[in-house]
């Protein structure tokens, strides 16, 4: 619900845009709410963030804690990336905050959770890119282009090597079939291929739905997996999926066939992956994400030929921050009008 009368909503922009975006985001939410203080807080976010990576700080943190509390003391609603630590009790008046990212799962902390502050999340707008990003994997391995790319390293034309394949007439298994998922269904129907996916909530094979030709239920997992040519993970990071992509999972999956994981590193249980790739119970994988991130220098998946590998970056993409900010703006007056709030996160859930 929207702020007391008699106060003045503040409205706090923590984003880590440019200058010139978060002056836009000033205007807009103006627009939305011409009563409304905004406050850009970004620096100060910044600043403590950065001390507190560096260590223990004495006196140049504990300022810039302080520095930051009186800006969030009578904040009402925020909009940012990163949590902000202890930010139920640093921000008493806090009654909702938008977090620009797709999955709130990194900054989702126990007092948040137990708090009564709504969040919302950017989910959704990223999901065409981050589909696009999981087809151009599977075309990577099914056209072969990373043995091209090391003859051109070494200056050899050899055709022989390998021949690539067709997506065509291939079938993908996708593990979490919600924005990303049904994107991902979308492009591959358009490559001809067939689709299978596993959605929680569904207690028995349906028919399909939208661009899936085949949805089923969890307990049919293997099943999707032994028919799969590509499987892709886009699912959220979970107490309930924490590894939930393990051995018994990876030895389902055909010889052949190709993993893609665009939704969290936690998901798979990545000490079982590499010893997958390695021994040879899948044909390879498309990484963007890890389960530790930046990945270890150490970690094995580093040397692997068989992986391709990117730092989680599939949601990285030109031009998402105005549908964002329109996001927000049009969340800002579902506030003010005591509506519901669109992409409003199950914090229990965690998503």
């Amino acid at each position: 619900m929207p702020a007391s009368s008699g106060h003045r909503l503040v409205v706090a922009v923590g984003v880590p845009y440019s200058d010139a975006l978060r002056r836009e985001i000033a205007q807009e939410v103006a627009r939305v709410a011409p009563d409304a203080e905004v406050r850009d807080i970004a620096a100060l976010v910044r600043e403590e963030r950065r001390l507190r990576r560096e260590g223990p700080q004495g006196e140049a943190l504990a300022k810039a804690k302080a520095d930051l509390d009186k800006q969030l003391a009578d904040v009402d609603v925020l909009f940012t990336l990163p949590v902000v630590p202890d930010l139920p009790a640093r921000a008493p008046r806090l009654r909702w905050v938008h977090f620009i990212s797709a999955g709130v799962d990194h900054v989702m902390t126990q007092e948040l959770v137990r708090s009564p502050i709504q969040v919302t999340d950017s989910g959704g707008i990223t999901s065409v890119g981050m589909a696009e990003y999981a087809l151009g994997v599977m075309l990577l391995f099914a056209k072969r282009l990373w043995t091209y790319e090391r003859q051109k390293r070494k200056r050899e034309w050899r055709k022989e090597d390998v021949i690539p394949v067709e997506l065509h007439g291939h079938t993908v298994g996708i593990l979490g079939v919600g924005g990303i998922g049904l994107q991902v269904a979308r492009l591959a129907k358009a490559f001809g291929m067939r689709v299978l996916g596993v959605r929680r909530g569904t207690t028995a094979p349906d028919a399909g739905v939208g661009d899936v030709d085949e949805m089923l239920p969890p307990s049919a997992l293997h099943d999707m997996l032994g028919r799969s040519d590509y499987v892709v993970i886009a699912l959220p990071a979970t107490k309930d999926t924490e590894r939930l992509f393990g051995e018994r999972e990876l030895r389902a999956m055909k010889p052949s066939a190709y993993l893609v994981n665009v939704g969290r590193g936690s998901v798979v249980d990545e000490p079982a992956l590499v010893r997958a790739l390695k021994e040879g119970w899948i044909a390879g994988a498309g990484l963007d994400v890890f389960a530790r991130e930046p990945l270890p220098p150490e970690s094995e998946l580093w040397g692997l030929p068989n992986v391709y590998m990117t730092p989680h970056v599939s949601g990285n993409l030109l031009g998402v921050e105005p549908p964002i900010m329109a996001l927000f703006c049009d969340n800002l007056r579902r506030y003010l009008a005591g509506e519901p709030l669109k992409n409003l996160v199950n914090k229990e859930a965690g998503y």
